[in-house]
């Protein structure tokens, strides 16, 4: 049951590359309500220097393309985080590998025999546990992570789409089908999260999510203070349920994962 340990890492991982990312997306949020607010800020007797709020813009625009970069990072470590996690989760079957001339017993991760369904008939793995439940916390891990992810990619695109290029504000619109960085549809695709016009949505939300991020139609202060909340509280992870699924594991396997 080498599969766990898998799983567990790749959790871990992904939690971590969420904890990271709490800062630059905050960072990023404030920056941009900072420049959105510049040309109405009260700046004192800095006010009737030559070029400065231009000067103060263009930094925060800066700023957020920085902070965008490295946001695109964060989700890249997610989503190959969840490659891992949903690979795993789907090898803890374990099948007899025929081999007529041998006497020991052999087992593979590879189907030889269909009438070899790889979950030992149901019989516990260790204790209590058979594989079909081991498998069944898994994907409990992976719905989760999978959640968490499509509500992430719909933050990161809205947050990439109110950047600003060499000072210039071009506002392009980033539809859910656009990949976030080089190869992320190929990563989705292999763990059957297709990108572009067939990748799920979040559960619940319309097929029209551009509607509101039109070109000249930029979030408000409001509803960019919602999105960072929702960055923040991670409001798809449960971590209290994961904490539970690995202790039980761990009793189950009586090992410890970390």
């Amino acid at each position: 049951m080498v599969a766990y340990p898998r799983c567990q890492g790749a959790v871990s991982i992904t939690l971590s590359a969420t904890f990271d990312s709490r800062s630059q997306t905050s960072n990023l949020v404030n920056a941009h309500i900072s420049r959105m607010g510049m040309p109405a800020m009260d700046l004192g007797v800095l006010k009737d220097m030559p070029g400065i709020r231009d000067k103060a813009s263009s930094k925060l625009a800066c700023r957020e393309e920085q902070y965008c970069d490295i946001l695109v990072s964060s989700y890249k470590i997610m989503v190959r985080a969840l490659c891992c996690l949903v690979k795993a989760s789907s090898s803890m079957r374990c099948f007899s590998k025929v081999s007529p001339n041998d006497s020991v017993a052999q087992f593979s991760e590879q189907q030889d025999d269909l009438n070899d369904s790889g979950d030992s008939g149901g019989a516990p793995v260790f204790k209590w546990f058979s594989i079909l439940e081991f498998e069944s916390f898994a994907q409990e891990l992976v719905e989760m992570f999978v959640s968490d992810l499509k509500l992430k990619r719909l933050l990161v695109l809205e947050l990439l789409s109110v950047t600003f290029k060499e000072g210039v504000e071009h506002q392009t619109v980033l539809d859910w089908g656009d990949e976030l960085y080089d190869g992320e549809s190929n990563e989705l695709q292999s763990i059957g999260l297709q990108s572009g016009g067939t990748c799920p949505l979040p559960e619940n939300w319309c097929t029209d999510i551009s509607g509101s991020r039109r070109p000249g139609n930029p979030p408000s202060y409001e509803v960019l203070q919602v999105y960072l909340t929702a960055w923040l509280a991670n409001v798809n992870i449960n971590n209290s349920r994961i904490g539970e699924i690995f202790e039980l594991v761990e009793e189950e396997m009586k090992i410890k994962f970390s």
